[in-house]
């Protein structure tokens, strides 16, 4: 939504919805029984019996999503088939995040009214500016009318982590890359974790910065985040490498600059077995390929993914097929909810019916076998055709285009392995824009 409402020109407001889980009542079938708060004295021997959801009830989170939803599709906002938080109407979509909501729509005017008539059937709901700083992310506008970019950042906690590290020192220096060429290993028989700070806590938030705005540190954070329960010092190193990377480039962010015509570009990556030869070779988890991907809508970075595969592949060409297949799992529901959010946000029909859908591989194999006839396989691809075969059914239907691409600017690289400084900063730049 962000980058159509960059595209568009749309105008946005977030809201707050206040002692939310309260709003909803129980199921008429559902009895709940209380005792009297303190200082409520209503007789000796007697509770109290609940009427409406309170917080604490493991159902009112789906009490309150159950009564926003019915007062939402009551004026006219219809919920999406494809994500269950959004809600699409003739001249408004909402985005739901608990009980925070984030309006979209070509005129203020239209938010205004939806956001008139909740109140009117009893929801308290506040308006409170626009989407600039919703869920912690700064958005601020670079560009022009006629050429728009945007630049989404999260200093606030970028710093909150440097400081976590111990890192606001001048004696640390600035790092060139969030992480070593060398893969993590598990480092079972390494010095203990020192404890000088809360490594979960740090990875936690390192996860949710690289989810929303700093995607280049996306595989160096995974690496870490698979020991959050038994780190040892060489993992503590790793974290602090990522703290030194994000203080040399404190006030960067992902910068967002749409092109003019639709597209949906992919870029998956797959590292062979990247681990083997750098932990036991007795433990079957050293021999399992990394998938990464990126994927991009008019040329801006929407969705981004680093992880180990769940099986182990036999191949470079499977590894990077396993890993296409994959992505195509995010690919495809994205692409739909384009199409079915076309008449709401006024992009033409024609245009989206024909929007340019492309996946980007530079594995030679891979890309043949993807290209392959639904019922065509090789005999060395049969023990994982039933799995990751699926989606060339949609190729074709879908139109979708597999091209080659050079591995020099494979953006899916930053997802699988640490890579050199020029490498790093040149796809960097591509994915980033800095």
């Amino acid at each position: 939504m962000m980058v159509l409402s960059t595209k568009l020109g749309l105008r946005s407001a977030q809201a707050d919805i206040t002692a939310a889980f309260v709003h909803a009542e129980l199921a008429p079938d559902e009895h709940i029984f209380v005792h009297q708060p303190a200082g409520f004295q209503r007789g000796h021997n007697l509770v109290l019996s609940l009427n409406r959801s309170v917080y604490g009830l493991r159902q009112a989170p789906r009490y309150f999503f159950q009564h926003l939803k019915r007062h939402l599709e009551r004026h006219g906002l219809q919920q999406s088939s494809l994500d269950p938080c959004l809600f699409i109407g003739k001249s408004v979509i909402a985005l739901c995040y608990v009980d925070d909501i984030l309006f979209y729509a070509r005129a203020d005017s239209y938010i205004d009214d939806i956001i008139q008539r909740l109140k009117e059937d009893g929801i308290m709901i506040r308006k409170e500016g626009s989407a600039e700083g919703f869920l912690g992310v700064d958005v601020k506008s670079l560009g022009t009318p006629s050429a728009p970019r945007l630049l989404l950042t999260q200093t606030g906690l970028t710093k909150r982590i440097v400081e976590a590290l111990g890192l606001c020192s001048t004696f640390s220096s600035a790092a060139a890359t969030p992480a070593e060429t060398s893969p993590l290993p598990k480092d079972s028989q390494g010095v203990p974790a020192t404890g000088t700070f809360n490594y979960a806590a740090v990875v936690g938030m390192l996860l949710y910065l690289s989810g929303h705005t700093r995607p280049d540190i996306a595989f160096a954070v995974h690496q870490c985040a698979r020991y959050t329960f038994c780190p040892t010092r060489r993992h503590e190193l790793a974290l602090i490498r990522i703290g030194r990377y994000l203080k040399g480039t404190m006030d960067k962010g992902l910068i967002m600059s749409p092109n003019d015509k639709p597209c949906v570009d992919c870029y998956p990556d797959a590292d062979f077995a990247g681990l083997y030869g750098h932990e036991d070779s007795q433990d079957p988890h050293c021999a399992r390929s990394r998938t990464g991907y990126l994927i991009t809508m008019f040329d801006c970075p929407v969705l981004w993914k680093s992880k180990l595969q769940t099986e182990i592949a036999l191949s470079t060409m499977e590894a990077e097929y396993v890993a296409l297949s994959t992505s195509c799992k995010d690919l495809f529901p994205i692409v739909d909810l384009i199409r079915e959010l076309c008449s709401a946000v006024g992009l033409e029909m024609a245009a989206v019916a024909n929007m340019h859908i492309k996946i980007h591989e530079d594995n030679v194999g891979a890309l043949t076998l993807a290209s392959l006839e639904p019922q065509r396989m090789t005999p060395r691809s049969k023990h994982y055709a039933i799995k990751y075969h699926w989606f060339r059914e949609h190729v074709h239907s879908k139109r979708v285009h597999l091209l080659k691409i050079d591995s020099r600017n494979q953006l899916g690289d930053l997802f699988t392995k640490g890579l050199p400084a020029p490498a790093f900063t040149h796809l960097r730049s591509l994915l980033m824009g800095w």
